[in-house]
């Protein structure tokens, strides 16, 4: 299948002036170089749902197409989310495909209809220095390959909460991700448990994916990603959210170098409003995005346990 059979194409054109660029929502500012000017980075969004498709897909497709310009990007999206989860078309990825792009966001679940030569197609991308960011519901993507888990950073296993206020901890206020936080960040969102151990038959009922069933093949390890948000269970009411324990270590956005590539994780994105009305998000996210294009330096160097 061609292309033009599957793809929107680019649905943001950079058109970027001189000097830098201020997000006029957040009063971020990006800074511009005249490369960038001139040569925008290429970012591929996917957006397939193999399993539960999020009202929130379309909205984030929009909203980083929107925010392209001003941080020196320029999108191309599949509108994946489209697609019934029965029939999902992703023959379009092949190592020839990738190579135009210098990143690849993906806001995805499920194990997708990737062969093993696609798998190592999406992997080798990145760890041969591009760029890899994925959003909420990618923590659900590709349970059945471990080297993938490897260059996400961690699997999905329950759900905290919905619709309640969590506070979340800046672990490292330096990062283009989160630099605009300040020390705590209260937010309505989604919010994830993610698996600590590869699933073991002994203990059957540790590292699942509770809603789905999928056996997690890889645990998260603050060994090897540096963890840039966790919930602050001090600040935070943890009554009614299930296995959430004060002083337990929860992660919910954290970065790594994968290879020559770069990796950024962050949990949220389920409500559908957060993508066009939450001006720190934006920054939030858009920070994460220039950081594993290569336009913003940040340390990923992992700190161990707390």
């Amino acid at each position: 299948m061609t292309r033009a059979a599957t793809a929107v194409g680019v649905i943001a054109i950079c058109c970027l002036g001189s000097g830098a660029s201020a997000d006029s929502e957040s009063g971020e500012t990006f800074a511009v170089t005249a490369e960038s000017r001139q040569e925008p980075k290429q970012l591929l969004f996917l957006t397939h749902a193999a399993l539960y498709k999020h009202t929130s897909l379309g909205p984030a497709e929009t909203a980083v197409a929107s925010w392209g310009p001003d941080a020196g990007f320029e999108v191309t999206a599949l509108q994946g989310y489209l697609q019934d989860a029965a029939s999902l078309d992703l023959s379009i990825i092949t190592p020839e495909y990738l190579a135009q792009f210098d990143g690849v966001m993906m806001m995805t679940n499920g194990n997708l209809p990737l062969d093993d030569g696609q798998r190592r197609a999406l992997i080798d991308f990145v760890r041969t220095g591009g760029g890899f960011i994925a959003v909420h519901c990618a923590a659900l993507t590709l349970y059945n390959d471990a080297e993938f888990g490897e260059m996400l950073g961690g699997y999905f296993r329950r759900t905290v909460g919905q619709n309640r206020v969590v506070v979340l901890e800046v672990e490292d206020r330096q990062h283009p991700a989160t630099k605009m936080l300040g020390g705590s960040w209260p937010i309505v969102d989604e919010f994830y448990e993610v698996g600590t151990a590869p699933w073991d038959p002994d203990s059957p009922d540790e590292n699942i994916d509770v809603l789905f069933g999928n056996r997690i093949p890889l645990g998260l390890s603050r060994d090897r990603v540096r963890v840039l948000l966790s919930i602050d269970t001090e600040l935070t009411d943890v009554e009614g959210l299930g296995e959430i324990e004060p002083g337990g270590d929860y992660p919910q956005a954290w970065v790594q170098d994968f290879g020559e590539g770069r990796s950024f994780y962050t949990s949220l994105g389920h409500r559908d409003d957060i993508w066009s009305n939450d001006p720190v998000f934006r920054s939030h996210v858009v920070g994460g995005i220039r950081w594993a294009l290569g336009l913003e330096a940040g340390d990923a160097t992992a700190r161990g346990s707390r």
